[in-house]
C-alpha cells in the first residue's frame, strides 16, 4: 500500500510539473503581436505643459496634426490619461499609449517605449512619428532637427495585441 501511495505522489508531482511547464510556455506572446518600431521624439520633460506648448508650435512648423487620443493631463496623478468617465472603463482615468504607425504629434509617457534602463517614470515625450521603417524615421528626424536640437529616435518593441 505504501509503495502505491509513493508512486501516486511521484506521478502527481510529475503531472503538476508537466502542466506548469505548459502554462509557462502558453504565456509567451508570439512575435507577430509586436512591432519593431522607430519612435521619433522631439523632446522630453517632466513638465507636461512645456511639452504641450512645444507640440502646438511644432504642429504649425511641421504642418502635422495633433492626436491626443482623447487624453488630457491629471495634475494630481502627474499622468497623461483618459477622462475618468471615458467609455473605455478599463483605461478610464489611466494612461493608454499610442502604439500604431502614425505621423501625428502626441504626448506620451517615455517609459512605455523604452527597454532596459528607464528614466524617471514621470518623464514624458513629445512623439512626432511611430513607424516600422528606419529610413522613414531618419527622414522625419532630419526634418525635425530644423526645429528641435534635442530630437532623437527610440528603437522600440511595441505590443500590438489587445490591451483589454
Amino acid at each position: 500500500m505504501e509503495i502505491v501511495v509513493c508512486k501516486m505522489k511521484k506521478i502527481t508531482i510529475i503531472v503538476i510539473f508537466f502542466y506548469s511547464g505548459l502554462n509557462l510556455f502558453a504565456q509567451d506572446l508570439p512575435d507577430e503581436l509586436y512591432m519593431d518600431a522607430f519612435v521619433v521624439v522631439s523632446d522630453t520633460s517632466e513638465n507636461y505643459y512645456y511639452l504641450r506648448d512645444k507640440m502646438f508650435d511644432l504642429s504649425t512648423e511641421l504642418k502635422s496634426k495633433i492626436d491626443t487620443m482623447g487624453r488630457g493631463f491629471d495634475d494630481s496623478k502627474n499622468l497623461i490619461c483618459l477622462s475618468t468617465n471615458d467609455e473605455d472603463k478599463i483605461y478610464a482615468g489611466d494612461y493608454y499609449p499610442r502604439r500604431y504607425s502614425s505621423e501625428t504629434l502626441s504626448l506620451e509617457h517615455l517609459n512605455y517605449y523604452l527597454t532596459g534602463q528607464k528614466p524617471n517614470s514621470s518623464t514624458m515625450a513629445l512623439v512626432i512619428c511611430i513607424t516600422d521603417n528606419r529610413e522613414e524615421a531618419e527622414n522625419k528626424l532630419a526634418q525635425l532637427k530644423l526645429y528641435s536640437d534635442d530630437a532623437f529616435i527610440i528603437e522600440s518593441r511595441i505590443y500590438m495585441g489587445c490591451m483589454h
